[in-house]
């Protein structure tokens, strides 16, 4: 029995050990809450800067973002993830849905445009295997039964935004966000009205952002590798990295997970719904897949335990690269943006939806990444994630 009773506890004392080991690795705070036991002056100094923005940000009732009027919803809420030299820190603000549940990591959100960097990592994978050439015809790519009026149009002009295409189809239905499902608008729709795109300009036509061209994209990546979207999402990305809660679908479970979203009004919204050029926009994901994903950005080896490889980096990088400058004088790479003024370069990318404003920015001088997401549209949230980044020690 003493042996027994021994055993017993050398195992608790194990587990205890393990769990404050994680807890070193994963230090989590709140605003208005003390810093853990264990926080070390890293963390302190931290979370002085992610909450000395976040919180005269998020305080304000109403201002004017992107020339829209918008009033703070009673139930704002958001999360910051950030790695500092693999070191993880996660701070929350307000609540994560209307009844008052907090918002954690494991918190599942819209992430909108974000969804295009993983779009462009696959295409920049294809890329490096020589399975499509970025600067040849986008035809040749072009999904059976589907012909391009655009015969000079490059994959490549689809992820840097120089096609022309308009930001998103123009024969959607008529009504709300709902009305644009892939249900009522499907991806034979979507693929026949892209074939029918006939450009304004010479191409590579000036700077213009554009859903549909990554929505494009992801169909012709699809074609030059014989896989899915979603089969390749899982396969090159989501499984390497343990990300297990970045999905298009959430599964009842994930959905349990869900925050809700809001409008500018500061009204509930209704949940993103599938779109045929899903590719652009679809993703939902936790502050914790997230901040993984932009340790994997920064090259990091190793992420959540499991080794990344070289050819997944080197992908990532490629799509990060710039391309040209744009009018605002930053630079641009496929999907991602490159910020090179007033202060540290920061390679970033936004997402919104009706109900969340998102991004995901990293440092590589600082060897940094960070996600921000707050559960309300119109928000502009990743201005703040340059900010914190940039400021950090």
């Amino acid at each position: 029995m003493y042996r027994i009773a021994t055993c017993l506890v050398l195992i608790v004392t194990i587990a205890v050990l393990a769990a404050a080991n994680v807890v070193a690795q994963e230090g989590t705070s709140s605003a208005g809450q003390n810093l853990e036991p264990n926080a070390g002056g890293e963390e302190a100094a931290v979370k002085r800067v992610v909450d000395g923005i976040m919180n005269p940000y998020l305080a304000q009732r109403q201002r004017t973002a992107g020339g829209h009027q918008w009033t703070r919803s009673p139930h704002l809420g958001a999360i910051v993830a950030v790695s500092l030299q693999g070191r993880r820190y996660f701070y929350t603000y307000g609540t994560a849905t209307d009844a008052g549940t907090p918002f954690t990591r494991e918190t599942v959100v819209e992430i909108g445009s974000c969804t295009k960097t993983f779009t462009t990592t696959l295409f920049a994978l294809a890329i490096n295997r020589n399975q499509i050439v970025p600067d040849g015809p986008a035809q040749k790519y072009m999904p059976n039964g589907h012909t391009l009026r655009a015969r000079q149009l490059t994959p490549l002009e689809l992820a840097d935004f120089t096609s022309g295409m308009p930001d998103d189809p123009t024969n959607l239905p008529r009504g709300g966000v709902e009305q644009r499902s892939i249900e009522h608008y499907t991806v034979r729709d979507f693929l026949t009205w892209a074939s029918n795109y006939e450009p304004r300009t010479q191409l590579p036509a000036p700077y213009k952002y554009s859903n549909a061209g990554i929505g494009l994209l992801s169909y012709l990546v699809a074609t030059a590798t014989g896989k899915t979207w979603e089969e390749q999402l899982n396969s090159e990305i989501l499984q390497p990295l343990g990300m297990n809660d970045t999905t298009l679908r959430p599964t009842p479970e994930q959905q349990r997970r869900l925050a809700q979203g809001h409008n500018r009004a500061g009204q509930d919204a209704p949940r993103w719904p599938v779109y045929a050029w899903y590719a652009a926009g679809g993703l939902r994901s936790t502050a914790r897949d997230m901040i993984s994903f932009g340790e994997a950005g920064l090259g990091h080896n190793e992420v959540n335990g499991k080794p990344v490889s070289a050819e997944l980096i080197s992908a990532m990088q490629l799509a990060q690269k710039s391309i040209f400058t744009m009018p605002t004088g930053n630079k641009q790479a496929m999907a991602w943006v490159n910020d090179v003024r007033g202060g540290t370069p920061v390679i970033l990318k936004n997402g919104g939806t009706a109900g969340f404003g998102s991004g995901i920015v990293i440092c590589p001088g600082k060897d940094a990444a960070l996600f921000i997401v707050m559960n309300q549209a119109g928000a502009q949230p990743v201005e703040k994630g340059v900010e914190i980044l940039r400021r950090l020690p």
